[in-house]
């Protein structure tokens, strides 16, 4: 809840206290410039939204009450005249009229929040950037060629000449068409997201106390979007990196174009698959992340905007991503040499990665469920809770041999014993219902913390943390072990 809006919600509840209890005319009339003025301040300096509806209706319907308070004898007769005659009834209609406004206001703006995003702790402030591309040797049904788009978070520094430079709101036009996608409700219910607030500045220039930094590639989960993470990018950038995250054109839940142009992802939310033989969607996005890397190389030769010309150490790149996008992590492993390691954030594994491995170093970072459901969400899938039952058997049993001995690189697990599969990205901050049996930023330090580590030592190539070398730890809420195969 933003400071004047929650002025504004008690001091409506003050000015609705007052014709309960009878008071002066008066002291109707100065709450009700009081509530003016909070109005003027919440709508200039906060912006509307309809979460704060029943505040905006009642400031109508209170100061006309108090208006014809001044106009008639007896005040007492303005707000319930249907009940004049019933002392007892019009005390008890106050009443719940009151508590209903003062629950239904302050539960709507606390249960979807503005929030402000975490702020990152590198020595870096983070600079963010979106390019639009296009490549001509591939084809999609509903495309002439395929088309992508990326953002960009990276090192970047706040000179003398920039200290007035606005941080970036929340990317609610990418989160609201998700929404949409997954809930199947209006956008326009999420635009208030626009009020949240990131740590990054658009296009601000690299920074230079560095000559250039090492790429981070990042794939989000099937019906998601680029944005999904916002705050893992902005923590990663701040500690040295150019963080790169790939729309998956309609496998993303929605992707907009900068002329304007929406791509919705035309199947239903659950008809993701559940079969490890599957393997023609991570074989299309690995191919979407060896395209980027192509780009990101012409760009860091010869960057048209200017921005990263010759700033990408493309020497030394690696990739993560969440749920199928950790399954495209794998398959880009496999696929893609000039990338040294990679994370899997709560993602399976699919062919041809489930049968082979890679040489690289990995990361398994997991919810302790391991992407379960529950009976009654399988009703929603293309799946019977039979073949679903062996097919989380299977994911798990793969995880499991890979990290001891099916991918030849260093493997690491960390699982955590609190929250679910959407913990990991930005989900939690969109409201305390996500959120309320578990710490959400105390999660993503720990899960930036180890992802940090991981990829100082095999991307960086700094001495391993001693995190990772620690063979096994346990805490309240997560547990790690590591398998240093080649030390």
């Amino acid at each position: 809840m933003r400071l004047f809006e929650g002025m504004l919600i008690v001091i409506h509840i003050v000015w609705f206290f007052s014709f309960l209890l009878k008071i002066n005319v008066k002291v109707k009339g100065t709450l009700n410039l009081m509530a003016f003025l909070l109005l003027i301040i919440h709508l200039r300096l906060e912006g509307d939204r309809w979460q704060m509806g029943l505040t905006y209706i009642l400031f109508i319907l209170l100061t006309v009450f108090t208006i014809k308070s001044y106009m008639q004898k007896n005040a007492e007769k303005v707000l319930l005249e249907g009940v004049k005659n019933n002392r007892k009834v019009k005390r008890f209609v106050h009443i719940l009229c009151m508590l209903i406004y003062s629950f239904g206001s302050v539960g709507l703006v606390t249960m979807m929040p503005v929030f402000q995003l975490p702020k990152p702790t590198g020595p870096f402030e983070v600079g963010m950037n979106s390019r639009h591309l296009i490549d001509e040797s591939r084809y999609d049904s509903e495309q002439k060629a395929r088309e992508l788009m990326i953002q960009i978070w990276y090192p970047a520094e706040i000179r003398d000449t920039l200290k007035d430079m606005q941080y970036e709101p929340f990317p609610y036009v990418e989160w609201s068409g998700t929404m949409e996608f997954i809930f199947s409700v209006p956008r326009s219910l999420f635009e208030y997201l626009k009020y949240g607030q990131t740590n990054s500045i658009k296009d601000i220039a690299v920074s230079n106390r560095e000559d250039k930094f090492p790429v981070l590639l990042f794939s989000h989960g099937y019906g998601s979007t680029r944005m999904q993470s916002f705050s893992q990018m902005e923590e990663l950038a701040s500690h040295g990196y150019i963080v790169v995250s790939v729309d998956h054109t309609n496998d993303a839940a929605y992707t907009r174009f900068p002329d304007g142009r929406e791509i919705m992802n035309q199947t239903d939310a659950y008809s993701y698959s559940f079969n490890i033989d599957d393997e023609k969607d991570v074989k299309r996005r690995s191919k979407d992340i060896s395209y980027v890397l192509d780009q990101l190389t012409i760009i860091n030769h010869r960057d048209p905007q200017g921005l990263f010309n010759g700033k990408m150490d493309m020497g030394k790149i690696g990739i993560f991503g969440h749920s199928y996008g950790g399954s495209t992590a794998a398959q880009a492993l496999l696929d893609d040499s000039r990338i040294s390691g990679g994370i899997n954030i709560d993602g399976p594994l699919h062919e041809p990665v489930a049968s082979s491995g890679f040489e690289q170093p990995f990361m398994f970072i997991l919810d302790e469920d391991y992407l379960y459901i529950p009976d009654e969400e399988i009703q929603y899938t293309n799946i019977t809770p039979a073949e679903f039952q062996r097919y989380h058997s299977k994911i798990t049993e793969l995880a499991d041999f890979h990290y001891k001995e099916g991918i030849k690189g260093d493997t690491f697990m960390l699982t955590f014993i609190a929250g679910d599969h959407y913990t990991f990205t930005d989900f939690p901050f969109l409201s305390p219902l996500l959120s309320w049996n578990i710490d959400v930023n105390q999660f993503h330090e720990v899960m930036n913390k180890y992802a940090l580590a991981f990829f100082d030592h095999y991307v960086k190539g700094k001495e391993a943390d001693s995190l990772l070398r620690e063979a096994k730890r346990e805490d309240e809420f997560y547990y790690f072990k590591a398998n240093m195969k080649k030390d």
